[in-house]
């Protein structure tokens, strides 16, 4: 290992080490519905998302209805993902002349399943066979909602081991919401800042 790489490895360890604490402290306070500078922005939007979808926050569910409300998500996520990848061709930003490579039902199986489970296996090369619409609604929607699921088990989980004598773990919904809305979009809009602070190039135009 030449020096550039191993003080790459140690800032990495040094940065995840350093926000730890603070990260993992707004996080207890987002799952725990406890005041955060983001509720004035989230708040309203987040009543509105349980207006559509009739969700109760105030309800709690045990393991298995958990559970379930997360494998359904996930099916649901990934075969919406395939739908997606299989009609590229009839969707926005389809430039035949550059996807030369067919999305075949294989290849969009394996990759909505990939995605779906935030495994992100990438078996194809983007720039000759993905849409823009396909990375944008279907890929980074995936990476996002996911994602949300992800983290929302694991907060889950966390309970679980918290509450030995209550057999309720939260609201699989409530979770998936607070983690898109509270974490993973401001995340995602800070990311975006730096890349663009850094240049990389963001537009419609053919590859």
């Amino acid at each position: 290992m030449d020096l550039y790489s191993a003080i790459q490895y140690v800032l990495f360890v040094a940065i995840v080490t350093a926000l730890v604490k603070p990260l993992g402290g707004y996080m207890c306070r987002v799952f725990s519905k406890d005041h955060t500078a983001l509720d004035r922005l989230c708040i309203p939007v987040e009543r509105l998302i349980y207006h559509i979808t009739t969700v109760d926050p105030n309800v709690e569910m045990t393991g298995k209805e958990y559970a379930t409300c997360f494998v359904f998500f996930g099916l649901a996520g990934t075969l919406l993902l395939y739908a997606i990848l299989r009609m590229q061709q009839f969707l926005p930003w389809f430039f035949p002349q550059y996807l030369t490579t067919p999305l075949t039902p294989d290849l969009a199986m394996n990759t909505a399943i990939s995605f779906s489970t935030t495994t992100t296996w990438q078996a194809y090369s983007g720039e000759n066979t993905m849409s823009y619409f396909s990375q944008m609604v279907g890929l980074c929607g995936q990476n996002f909602l996911a994602g949300a699921a992800g983290l929302a088990v694991g907060v889950a989980f966390i309970r679980g081991l918290a509450r030995q004598l209550s057999d309720s773990l939260g609201n699989f919904w409530v979770d998936l919401t607070r983690a898109l809305l509270w974490i993973l979009l401001p995340g995602a809009l800070l990311g975006a800042s730096l890349l663009i602070w850094q240049g990389v190039p963001m537009n419609f135009n053919h590859y």
